[in-house]
């Protein structure tokens, strides 16, 4: 099959990519320039014109392609399919549907309601599809455990890194608080973060806390793997592939997940939710060497079972060879 993954959201699109080629697919990855992308909701629509004119030239691209399927990423971006009158998956992320707005809401609705299938990264995106299309499907991402991988054991690192960027979306102002907690009760835990949010500057004059630019993808499990303990995002009672490739590398991660019928194994996080609770967990991982090993260790194993490369490829490539095989009967 020839299929054109859309829009490379947190690597997925590529990381299935890859998988489909192992396949035998042939993929084409098209990333959008998405103009006005980190425009404040309410000045998105000052760059319509602009954001028309790219789509017009999508729709064109892929139309030329001649491909046999388009995987779009991103909810309200399966207008493309919808306009283009091309088979087309959609596959949802989060914010795309939790923080959908007055002018995005008619667009994602019409996108779910044409889409030949619908995936969803995390359970808690459920209720925003499931209503809509009973038949959507949550695929957990594709995890390269081979890259994202422990470089040293954890039990030689006392150091922690908060793997998520610093927004309120990822519980930012909670992550705050536990670090205000530790410069005051443990200072000489060392704590690393990336400067990426509204957030940054005031993490940035804790005493605690060395601020990181943001990084390569390719340089993340060096990074991770410099660190005993990862603190990942504590709103809505999920992981994103921040957190999962924490776990890939061997760290325990704190974390607040909720999901507990996502799996068919509750994922070994640390589960805390405030200040107070997220910095007395830290202490403790920083404190106990043997449990950053053996959370680390049951971490990395979980993720291998539930999050494996090669899962989310199969599943796309499957649902991509029965809706061109539909396509082509019906021709």
């Amino acid at each position: 099959m020839r299929i054109v993954e859309i829009n490379d959201i947190a690597s997925v699109a590529s990381e299935i990519g890859a998988g489909l080629r192992a396949r035998g697919d042939s993929v084409t990855l098209i990333q959008p320039r998405l103009v006005g992308a980190r425009l404040h909701p309410w000045l998105k629509p000052t760059v319509s014109p602009a954001r028309a004119l790219e789509w017009v030239q999508l729709i064109r691209a892929i139309r030329r392609g001649d491909y046999d399927l388009a995987h779009i990423h991103y909810a309200y971006l399966g207008m493309l399919g919808v306009l283009g009158r091309f088979p087309f998956i959609l596959h949802c992320h989060g914010t795309d549907l939790r923080e959908a707005t007055a002018v995005t809401r008619p667009l994602i609705a019409r996108a779910l309601t044409h889409a030949d299938h619908v995936f969803y990264s995390t359970p808690d995106l459920a209720p925003y599809v499931l209503p809509v299309r009973p038949d959507g499907e949550f695929l957990p991402n594709p995890i390269d455990t081979e890259v994202f991988r422990p470089l040293s054991p954890a039990r030689d690192h006392r150091d922690v890194y908060i793997c998520c960027a610093l927004t309120e979306v990822k519980g930012a102002g909670r992550l705050l608080t536990a670090c205000r907690i530790l410069a005051q009760e443990r200072p000489e835990i060392r704590i690393t973060a990336v400067a990426q949010g509204p957030y940054a500057a005031a993490f940035g004059e804790l005493p605690n806390v060395t601020l990181l630019h943001r990084q390569l993808r390719s340089r993340l499990p060096e990074i991770i793997s410099r660190h005993g303990v990862v603190v990942g995002w504590v709103r809505f009672g999920i992981a994103g592939m921040a957190e999962l490739e924490a776990l890939a590398c061997g760290r325990p991660v704190v974390s607040w997940f909720n999901q507990f019928d996502a799996y068919p194994e509750l994922p070994p996080f640390v589960r805390a939710v405030d200040g107070r609770d997220i910095a007395a967990a830290v202490a403790q991982l920083v404190d106990d060497a043997g449990a950053r090993e053996r959370l680390g260790r049951a971490g990395r194993e979980w993720v291998q079972r539930c999050h494996p490369l090669g899962q989310a490829a199969g599943r796309v490539h499957e649902v991509s060879a029965a809706i061109v095989g539909r396509v082509r009967a019906a021709a």
